[in-house]
């Protein structure tokens, strides 16, 4: 085993080491802050959700009492209810009929609620509050007409569950006196039924706008313990990812993994190595799309016989679950809101900052320092395994070398760390893709 200094710090590492217990300590703030989720709070917001008859897009935006209008107000005057710290605003679009599902111009209508922090970059917190329960309709059009926008459409699990999670996110954070690093953006969209309008719409604004967006956190159909299976699971939760392995989405779902097993160790955090559940997609895939992290969480069973039906009522909804799954929401998102940003460990052309050296068979990392951050975590694994194995805090160094610790058969990153010990994401060193080579042929 050979011995390497780097900057102030001698490392003397041999990868055999298994990872020992995380240092990370639990924030008695969050704490507070889970304590404060209420399941008599959320279960009274599906109630009034499901109380404006239908939230279809295509229902009314002017109707005081029911329709997408009326309940868009109420989740506004909500948010503003909720803290004078959040900046409570509508996030509008107006569209042309297009495709089969919005067949003339409507508005589309957000509800943002944000959180400012010390810093510009954002972190979301989202469900859709528009809901759905398609009308029966000639087979040739598929058997059921989805532009129905005065139907009954309770929509109380989806998503009205996501939408409460969200609301009551929003008050306990902004109620917590916490003071963030990163600005927290709460909102409501619109337009999912209809394929996920309103999320595409804020999205491409973002890009355009360049807005800093280090993760989305997407939570839709959230609150029920019993599949349609019979299968009840209460347990647990499950949170889908985009990939390839190293993603930073799968960096966002690995992190709230690990912040669920610090905070409510009781209540699993199932990863799925899936952008969304078999051929569907929800709110966050416009995110993916465009570059940014995001996950969606899900309940554990899903109950497919009350999904766009009139039967998606609240009596469909477990409050303590739907509790328990916001808590999981908040400890991820506080935490990392507390924590300074990722490190950089690319070259500003894109290259990864790894190499092979002093030896040319060790792990020499680089990373760019990070404001605000007092330590780093590296971590590392075998490239086969789907989570990281073995982890070492170090100093305030921006190198370290791994002796005999191969970069072709292990796959690293490093987390900054703040002050209090909160850490961010996992920024991974990763292979840039590699352009296709054109042959000319004679």
């Amino acid at each position: 085993m050979r011995v390497h200094a780097c900057g102030l710090l001698t490392v003397l590492l041999s990868f055999q080491v298994t990872r020992p217990a995380s240092a990370q300590e639990v924030d008695p703030h969050i704490q507070a802050a889970l304590a404060a989720v209420s399941p008599e709070r959320l279960a009274a917001t599906i109630e009034t959700l499901t109380s404006f008859g239908t939230r279809h897009l295509m229902s009314s935006q002017e109707d005081g009492a029911r329709g997408i209008g009326a309940a868009a107000q109420w989740i506004h005057d909500e948010f503003t209810r909720a803290s004078p710290r959040l900046q409570v605003g509508f996030d509008d679009y107006q569209i042309p009929a297009q495709g089969e599902r919005v067949t003339r111009e409507v508005r589309v209508r957000n509800v943002m609620a944000v959180l400012p922090g010390r810093s510009a970059r954002r972190l979301y917190v989202s469900g859709h509050y528009d809901s759905l329960a398609r009308a029966p309709a000639p087979a040739a059009t598929g058997g059921f007409d989805w532009t129905a926008g005065d139907n009954p459409a309770p929509g109380a699990n989806d998503d009205g569950s996501g939408t409460a999670l969200v609301m009551e996110a929003a008050r306990v954070l902004a109620q917590s006196g916490l003071e963030f690093d990163a600005t927290l953006v709460f909102i409501a969209f619109a337009g999912e039924e209809q394929g996920l309008i309103g999320a595409h719409l804020h999205a491409q604004r973002a890009l355009a706008d360049k807005t800093r967006i280090d993760a989305v956190f997407n939570s839709d159909i959230i609150g029920n313990v019993e599949g349609g299976n019979g299968v009840v699971d209460a347990e647990s939760l499950r949170v889908f990812s985009e990939g390839p392995e190293d993603s930073p989405s799968r960096q966002v779902a690995r992190y709230i993994q690990r912040q669920g097993q610090l905070y409510l160790p009781s209540h699993r955090v199932r990863l799925i190595a899936r952008h969304d559940r078999f051929g569907r997609g929800g709110d966050h895939t416009a995110f993916n799309q465009r570059g940014y992290a995001g996950v969606r969480f899900s309940e554990a069973n899903e109950h497919y016989g009350r999904q766009h039906v009139v039967q998606d009522t609240p009596d469909g909804v477990d409050a303590a679950y739907l509790a328990r799954n916001t808590r999981i929401n908040v400890a991820a998102v506080a935490a990392l809101a507390l924590a300074p940003a990722a490190p950089a460990v690319t070259t500003p052309r894109g290259a990864p900052t790894l190499d092979r050296q002093p030896s040319g068979y060790d792990a020499r990392l680089r990373w760019v320092a990070v404001d605000g951050a007092v330590a780093y975590r590296v971590v590392w694994r075998e490239a086969w395994t789907p989570d990281w194995q073995v982890e070492r805090r170090v100093g305030t160094v921006t190198e370290l070398v791994l002796p005999d610790v191969l970069i072709d058969d292990h796959v690293f990153g490093v987390a900054a760390i703040g002050p209090r010990g909160h850490e961010s994401l996992v920024s991974a060193y990763v292979n840039p893709p590699r352009a296709p080579v054109e042959i000319t042929v004679k």
